[in-house]
């Protein structure tokens, strides 16, 4: 009698529980998480269709380079860095076949490395190439970059939470966090395979420990409650800074805020030395990396900065081999690219983060001074730093703008938090319409991510890129042999062969092959088959190339076999006919 009295309590205590205690709260908690998990594969099964950008492609291929080779060698090689690897190596050798990585940030390659190790112990091959017209994405895509990116979303949400929660009320953040999950532009970046969510991740979480540090330590906790974060807010922005050189701009930002929390003549200077300090011994390692193979700790980058300027359009400065800079003629073509970045093409990058509305709160917070110092101090670090990266991103391409974007986790919860401030302030006395009036900000801020996944979703990567085609390229020449290309991002991550860039003309051309490199293939795609005719074709930079790409080849051409794929959009020349024995390779046209 008393067992099943007592089990009858214990029904009644889970169902009590249940209904009113921690079992609802467990069930809140997991409805919220299926309803994100469904958020987050609708987007990715209907947004996704394989990368699509030189840069994340760039990055997927360091990657694979990095599991197998242990380095940060590349398979995308630019006649600019080979022109930079002989005049630093012995005997002028371009080390082609070992070429190191100039331009990018190690951080992310090699945590793809690692995913792709770890499938590989799996016992399956990541790199399969996809079959049929439809087949768009490699094994590496969906279940390792995808997962990856997605999860620094996930994690950057929650920070989002704690963020919100400490900083005002847990309301605040858990609208904050919602709202987070709901911007088209967090999944956005984190299916484009770049880089931007990890490095969100970790230039958030660098402000946030050093908050929690500073706050522990004004409240006077245990000394460990305030060293720890403080730690682990230097050793996040260094991962940010391994991830994205750009994201260097946040130290300042971090180093602004210690000053003010820990008292600007009590302290505070000690604390920012340390930071710096420890900031910069802990990327030294790279700098003198980059240092080693290219005589300069930035690497390439700054000259990354002049591409796509008057005096280098497009790509044309990494097609050169034998490039002429000068620092006078840098300097003014660096300052019409960022006045023309942010003047035309960029120049609502800022403005609509987000559709804008949680923007200009933010901005609006500037000029409104809240209760709790630590709220006004968080506010001026973030601005700092977002100023600067958008000082430098300036000067860099359509990515480094991007990653103003790491910003938006901050931007959330100010906005939200003045926006709760204003409702209050009209005093509308029925707690209906301030509900209405929550719910209706984040509904605007969801807007876009609706837009977006409404019908038809006609995504495609091609053209260019279509990646059993570039695979089938690939294939017909060996590991050993060297690929020529107007895209050899996608030939180096789909194809798996080494690609040269193709050279600034023909003239070039004929010296690479001559006397530093055989080439066994030369790949036009509409890369370069569709730029203006006559501008660009006939009369401007590529004329050399119009003969080669309309198969009309020069008697002295090395490359005298012709194949057109995908009905005539793409061309590729050979030494001999490697496409006649097995499958064709243009026999799979992407789906239309």
């Amino acid at each position: 009698m008393a067992d099943k009295r007592s089990f009858e309590t214990t029904i009644h205590d889970v169902v009590y529980s249940v209904d009113t205690g921690s079992g609802l709260k467990v069930i809140r908690v997991a409805l919220y998480i299926l309803i994100l998990l469904i958020l987050v594969m609708i987007y990715t099964a209907t947004q996704f269709r394989g990368l699509n950008s030189e840069e994340a492609m760039d990055y997927a291929q360091l990657g694979r380079n990095m599991s197998i080779q242990n380095g940060m060698l590349t398979k995308v090689v630019r006649p600019l860095t080979m022109w930079k690897m002989q005049t630093l190596t012995p005997g002028e050798n371009p080390l082609i076949g070992a070429h190191p990585d100039m331009f990018n940030a190690p951080a992310y390659p090699a945590l793809l490395a690692t995913g792709f190790k770890a499938f590989d112990l799996l016992g399956a091959d990541p790199f399969t190439m996809p079959e049929g017209v439809r087949g768009v994405a490699m094994p590496a895509e969906q279940w390792i970059i995808l997962p990856l990116n997605h999860t620094f979303c996930l994690l950057s949400g929650l920070l989002v939470f704690f963020l919100g929660k400490r900083l005002f009320s847990h309301e605040i953040g858990f609208v904050s966090m919602t709202t987070y999950y709901l911007s088209n532009l967090v999944w956005q970046n984190s299916i484009s395979g770049l880089n931007i969510s990890m490095a969100g991740f970790f230039v958030l979480a660098s402000f946030f420990c050093m908050i929690t540090a500073t706050m522990n330590r004004r409240d006077g906790s245990h000394k460990a409650l305030w060293v720890t974060p403080y730690l682990l807010s230097i050793f996040s922005a260094a991962i940010a800074f391994y991830t994205r050189y750009i994201t260097i701009a946040v130290v300042p930002g971090v180093c602004l805020l210690v000053w003010l929390m820990c008292g600007r003549f009590r302290g505070g200077t000690r604390f920012v030395v340390v930071f710096v300090i420890l900031f910069t011994l802990l990327i030294t390692p790279w700098l003198y990396r980059n240092y080693k193979v290219s005589g300069n700790p930035a690497g390439m980058v700054g000259y990354t900065a002049l591409t796509e300027t008057a005096a280098y359009p497009d790509n044309s400065l990494h097609r050169d081999y034998h490039p002429e800079v000068s620092f006078g003629r840098s300097t003014k073509v660096l300052k019409e690219k960022w006045v023309n970045n942010y003047s035309g093409t960029y120049s609502t990058v800022i403005p609509s983060m987000g559709g804008g509305i949680l923007m200009g709160l933010f901005i609006a917070t500037f000029f409104y001074h809240f209760v709790r110092p630590q709220v006004n101090h968080l506010r001026w670090g973030v601005g700092v730093s977002l100023l600067t990266t958008a000082g430098l991103a300036g000067f860099f391409s359509e990515t480094s703008i991007q990653s103003i974007q790491v910003y938006w986790p901050f931007v959330i919860p100010y906005g939200i938090a003045f926006f709760y401030i204003l409702i209050d302030r009209l005093d509308l006395g029925v707690r209906l319409y301030n509900l209405w009036l929550k719910i209706l900000i984040v509904v605007l801020v969801f807007v876009p991510m609706f837009l977006t996944l409404a019908p038809p979703n006609n995504v495609r990567t091609y053209p260019p890129y279509h990646a059993p085609m570039i695979g089938r390229v690939g294939q017909m020449l060996n590991p050993r042999e060297v690929l020529c290309t107007d895209m050899p991002w996608a030939t180096a991550w789909y194809g798996d062969r080494v690609s040269i860039l193709v050279p600034k003309d023909l003239e070039q051309f004929y010296e690479i092959n001559d006397y530093k490199q055989y080439i066994s293939g030369l790949y036009f795609t509409t890369i370069t088959r569709n730029k203006p005719f006559v501008k660009q074709l006939l009369d401007g930079p590529e004329r050399s190339w119009l003969p080669i790409m309309s198969g009309r080849t020069p008697p002295d051409f090395p490359l005298k076999e012709i194949v057109a794929l995908n009905r005539q959009d793409q061309i590729f020349l050979s030494d001999r006919d490697r496409w006649s024995v097995g499958p064709a390779a243009g026999g799979a046209a992407p789906a239309q």
